[in-house]
């Protein structure tokens, strides 16, 4: 008998058993989107936000610049007072009604108005929308799941309300090469990772093949649990698919035998302040039973 590659480390951390022969393998994106992008625009915002506040010599100034853009966001205050005294200072003592550079009231009104919410505007943006758009992105909800049905030889995913599904006949059970041409696996790395890194990926078509194109959908946790996890992911998968009682013969792979080092950094990838996105069970069944009738085996 040929050793597997997998073992219920690997297993564990990227698969979820649900029950029923379904199983739910983690997306490879959302890993790698908050490890290399959230994460990093986020600490690099926080960092130089800390260096403005409180070590730069114009710490003053952007704490100042801070506080009144909070303060014109949640009780805004009108300018013509203050425009009012800055013209009446800037006014030219022999041509009343103009400042120093030429300019009339009312044209002076109209640029410092436009360039108060001009800077408005950009000290939202900077100071408080960017920092909690990339917060929001390292607390997001972890990403929907696919699943793998053995008992009734589906893959699914649903995404914005799409169905992407298929269906391998009974004869893959046997025959993993027909396994694979269905699911079309692949290996993927990343530019800015090591191969041994890589992720797996399954192309998924569209319940309704002539409106979309089929789904590509990397599989695995980012940080991942032995080298050459993709290879071991499909090994499993294949496995899993293709037997008849997988519950009980696969159910110790799905308890952890010990703490590894990829743990600490997949904490990190993984966090989130929400529920990872699941399923509307009601209406991801209602779907799928409609494509079942309508398509059967002949996809």
């Amino acid at each position: 008998m040929t050793e597997k590659q997998y073992s219920p480390d690997m297993v564990a951390r990227n698969v979820k058993q649900l029950g029923n022969g379904v199983i739910e393998v983690r997306r490879y994106t959302d890993g790698h989107i908050r490890a290399d992008l959230s994460w990093v625009w986020f600490l690099a915002i926080i960092a130089l936000s800390i260096n403005n506040y409180f070590f730069s010599d114009s710490r003053k100034y952007h704490i100042d610049v801070l506080i009144s853009t909070f303060n014109e966001l949640l009780c805004p205050t009108d300018p013509m007072p203050s425009i009012d005294r800055e013209f009446l200072f800037l006014q030219d003592p022999d041509n009343i009604g103009y400042i120093l550079g030429g300019l009339s009231y009312k044209e002076f009104v109209e640029y410092k108005l436009s360039k108060r919410r001009n800077d408005f505007y950009w000290d939202l943006f900077i100071n408080i929308l960017l920092p909690l758009f990339w917060f929001y992105m390292v607390i997001s909800p972890r990403w929907r799941a696919v699943r793998f049905d053995s008992k009734r030889r589906l893959v699914y995913f649903w995404d914005w309300g799409r169905l992407y599904i298929l269906r391998y006949p009974l004869s893959a059970k046997r025959n993993q090469g027909i396994l694979n041409y269905y699911l079309q696996p692949e290996m993927f790395t990343p530019w800015i990772r090591q191969k041994p890194h890589g992720a797996l990926v399954i192309h998924l078509p569209h319940e309704n093949q002539a409106k979309a194109k089929k789904r590509r959908l990397l599989l695995g946790i980012y940080r991942p649990a032995c080298p050459y996890q993709n290879q071991a992911l499909l090994e499993f998968i294949q496995d899993y698919l293709s037997c008849y009682n997988p519950d009980e013969e696969f159910a110790h792979y799905f308890k952890k035998e010990k703490r590894i080092s990829s743990d600490y950094f997949n904490w990190f990838y993984q966090f989130s302040l929400f529920p990872q996105r699941g399923y509307n069970e009601k209406k991801t069944e209602a779907k799928i039973q409609a494509w079942l009738e309508k398509y059967g085996d002949e996809q």
